[in-house]
């Protein structure tokens, strides 16, 4: 079963004192690439969090938001009075002693060293411990699920699409592998009537033999039914690792290359106008299949 590398995760944990919200957002990409971002007092925790996501999953460009507010009303900022106080007193002694009347500004004393402080408040220290980054850990994966969920169901959606495209290659090589056999006895005929007109009014003649060896060389420049063969073998390979559960996108992308390689030589090798034609077409559907494998983990 394929998955997509594009899906959405969420998961939420809400009491009476802390809400956190755990968001995941992914893309494709040929390798895992993560990206986390988390509020100042949870940094410590940025390691554990990717090391999670690398374990979880394989390929994409992976961005995990998380908020974490609490309901305490403790204010992070304090004013130190008492060295405020003295900041001032020292301030307006020297001031009264080299006769200066600029007034002393409360702004001023503030953006003094050790004036402000920050108060740690009863939520920072309750994520130092262990039960928290358990809560943590739990909606990392519950988002996780969420979003392999949703690839999952993308996944089963790029396989209807897939599927479709393949079924019109199929019947793309039906039709030229009907018409091949056509192409070396229309060019007996051809090659026949051109050298009955060449040689139409004249005493030269030209060897059965060397005329049959002509043939038998075009035929085999133009046999494409190896070709053919390896063609419907990867297309056959392709749905094999579709099914797989193991991740195979990388895989995939090999398979669709080779199919263009097979396509490329069946249309060089044919010599007739149909079946490069239907190559076009054959080679527009693995297209079609390449930019949605490029999306596939």
């Amino acid at each position: 079963m394929i998955k997509s590398m594009t899906g959405f995760g969420r998961s939420e944990l809400k009491d009476e004192k802390k809400t956190i919200t755990v968001e995941l957002r992914s893309v494709n990409n040929k390798y895992l690439k993560t990206s986390i971002r988390v509020p100042e007092l949870l940094t410590g925790f940025e390691d554990k969090i990717e090391r999670l996501l690398k374990a979880e999953l394989v390929r994409g460009t992976i961005n995990l938001t998380v908020e974490y507010k609490t309901c305490d009303q403790v204010p992070k900022c304090v004013i130190n009075k008492d060295i405020l106080k003295e900041y001032y007193n020292i301030i307006n002694e020297a001031r009264t002693e080299i006769a200066i009347q600029q007034d002393i500004t409360l702004d001023s004393l503030i953006s003094l060293p050790g004036v402000l402080e920050y108060k740690k408040n009863s939520g920072d220290e309750k994520t130092e411990n262990d039960g928290f980054w358990q809560e943590l850990e739990q909606l990392i994966k519950l988002s996780v699920n969420d979003l392999k969920g949703m690839r999952a169901a993308e996944g089963q959606n790029l396989r209807i699409e897939i599927d479709k495209w393949k079924d019109k290659i199929s019947v793309l090589l039906d039709g030229i592998e009907a018409m091949a056999p056509k192409v070396v006895s229309e060019y007996s005929c051809r090659i026949q009537e051109r050298v009955a007109t060449l040689l139409a009014g004249t005493d030269s003649k030209i060897e059965k033999s060397d005329l049959h060896k002509e043939i038998a060389i075009f035929a085999d420049r133009c046999d494409i039914t190896e070709e053919l063969g390896r063609l419907r073998s990867h297309i056959l390979l392709f749905n094999n690792v579709m099914d797989n559960e193991e991740p195979n996108g990388r895989k995939l992308e090999f398979i669709v290359q080779e199919m263009f390689r097979e396509a490329n030589t069946i249309a060089s090798k044919a010599n007739n106008s149909n079946i490069i034609k239907d190559v076009i077409s054959i080679k527009t559907e693995i297209e079609r299949i390449k930019e949605q494998v490029l999306n596939i983990e």
